[in-house]
């Protein structure tokens, strides 16, 4: 395929087009954003880049210049070596330090993972086989010792996540391996046969995923509580004795008795809405987590700047409290059983990351959201084009900061991007790309899409997964030619019209050898 590279209008820079980080950086700061290497050389790529590389030797990684005492650094004296962090096999080894998080003596943040659930009592399922404005932090009042505290419904399928079911004990240590990692084997090394097996290996990966790129994703706050008016849903969390209130916009929302299907927007969304008869919700995610500061923000009020979380998987958390104010809502008029939720670019990473992480998320639309998002790391490091991990786990705070400890060592990183997407199935995921902007790893995300369509395929979901691409359109616009099937995809996920025609992959000029990348077969889960 015929590649181009774009050179960006200054208008379209006014219109909001940028994957983020801090636009205040001072003149030492290396330029890796990319409105930085916009600005400063006219184009966003990898020649670019490299040339912003170039002119700061010294800043090859976040973790480069990091304190050793610092809380927030991975190799900190206040944080134990990760089990599947690169290490220099000259280095002697600790016998004293533990090698799983869960196993650490060290201090550690807190999870809220021994809060006892309170679960849905909605007897609705997903298909799995078995503007805004904040407040301030607030001492959380006091609960009354008599409060009843409900139990999981045992089997019920629609609930943020299935920890409570298949906990996760430990992560073992994880060979290097050029091909993407095998998702059909468990940690103990047992093979996954059924698709009641995949839900806890399922749990497996986003445990593996936190511990490697995301940080942890607290579960289970404390309270959620959610009250409307005026088409602004606000959203008030208690959890470790603090609490945080922030606010979503809902336009478009049915009622009470009739409420309405609904797509969570990071920042609204790009996509065309027009037609599809949904509610829309504006999830602004620098309320809970802004990206340009590590430790910032609304989620940390609660967790501490020193958590592990990145900014992406706090604002998966974000949206999850969203999901929980809405099913304690019902006056918002949202039908929370058919809910999507869309982003681009880094918000597309966004996007996908919340879906992965929230089972009750019916249908998941990344758009245009390159490495870090619907790519694989693997195969964006043999694209001179494509934004490696060692810049994107940089650009912003989205990733926990050891990640960078894998930017020139992607063989011993122990997940793949096909681990995040395949976590959604199966339900429904549509994943759009951009041909035309060489940087978003067209390669990559292709490579992506046939790893992850694997998994769909054994969990007899193949009709749930397409990853279609379009041309000759600005990044974040939405292309004429993708409406049709963002139509069908709405329409069948949101509401259940099962005649929409649905699952492609769409090559288009690139191409994918199994042989090269796996070497694990797919079952047919029972």
């Amino acid at each position: 395929m015929k590649k181009r590279k774009w050179i960006i209008p200054v208008a379209i820079v006014a219109a909001g087009f940028w994957a983020c980080g801090d636009d205040n950086n001072t003149a030492s700061t290396e330029c890796v954003t990319e409105q930085c290497l916009i600005d400063k050389y006219g184009e966003f790529n990898a020649d670019s880049a490299n040339a912003a590389n170039q002119q700061n030797p010294g800043n090859d990684s976040a973790a480069a210049n990091q304190n050793p005492d610092d809380p927030n650094n991975p190799l900190g004296q206040n944080n134990p070596q990760d089990p599947n962090e690169p290490q220099d096999p000259n280095d002697p080894q600790d016998p004293n330090i533990p090698t799983s998080s869960s196993e650490a003596g060290a201090q550690q943040p807190e999870s809220s993972d021994s809060n006892p659930p309170v679960e849905s009592s909605s007897s609705h399922h997903h298909h799995f086989g078995s503007s805004s404005s904040v407040s301030d932090v607030k001492p959380a009042e006091s609960s009354s010792s008599e409060e009843e505290v409900i139990p999981p419904t045992p089997g019920s399928d629609f609930k943020e996540h299935f920890r409570d079911e298949c906990p996760v004990a430990s992560i073992p240590k994880i060979g290097s391996n050029p091909k993407l990692p095998d998702p059909f084997t468990a940690f103990d090394g047992s093979k996954v046969t059924t698709k009641a097996q995949w839900k806890c290996r399922r749990e497996e990966i986003s445990a593996l995923l936190e511990e490697v790129e995301l940080g942890e994703k607290p579960r289970n706050p404390e309270k959620v509580e959610g009250s409307y008016s005026g088409g602004s849903l606000k959203v008030t969390v208690t959890d470790k004795g603090k609490t945080i209130s922030f606010s979503v916009k809902i336009s478009g929302a049915g009622t009470k008795d009739a409420p309405k299907p609904a797509i969570i927007g990071f920042s609204g969304g790009s996509l065309d809405y027009s037609g599809l008869n949904i509610a829309t919700i504006s999830f602004n995610p620098d309320d809970v987590a802004p990206e340009a500061t590590r430790g910032k923000g609304r989620f940390y009020d609660i967790y501490g700047s020193n958590h592990s979380a990145g900014a992406m998987i706090a604002w998966a958390w974000g949206v999850s409290r969203v999901i929980d104010a809405l099913e304690k809502t019902p006056e918002a008029g949202i039908d929370v059983h058919h809910l999507g939720v869309t982003g681009c670019s880094r918000l597309g990473k966004g996007a996908a990351v919340a879906g992965a992480f929230d089972a009750r998320i019916a249908l998941v639309i990344p758009q245009e959201s390159g490495s870090g998002g619907a790519s694989n790391w693997r195969s964006a490091a043999k694209d001179s084009e494509a934004q490696p991990l060692s810049h994107a786990c940089q650009e912003a705070a989205w990733f926990r900061s050891s990640l960078c400890n894998y930017g020139n060592r992607i063989n011993d990183l122990p997940t793949d991007h096909h681990y995040l997407t395949g976590m959604v199935a199966p339900r429904a995921l549509l994943v759009l790309d951009n041909t035309g902007w060489v940087w978003l790893g067209e390669g990559a995300s292709y490579a992506n899409a046939m790893s992850t369509v694997e998994i769909f395929k054994a969990l007899g979901a193949e009709k749930d997964f397409t990853y279609s691409k379009a041309a000759n359109h600005m990044h974040c616009s939405f292309p004429a030619e993708n409406k049709d099937e963002l139509t069908a995809f709405v329409k069948k996920y949101l509401f259940d019209d099962a005649s929409q025609n649905t699952g492609k992959i769409e090559a288009k000029g690139v191409s994918y050898n199994a042989a090269d990348w796996q070497d694990w077969t797919t079952p047919t889960l029972k």
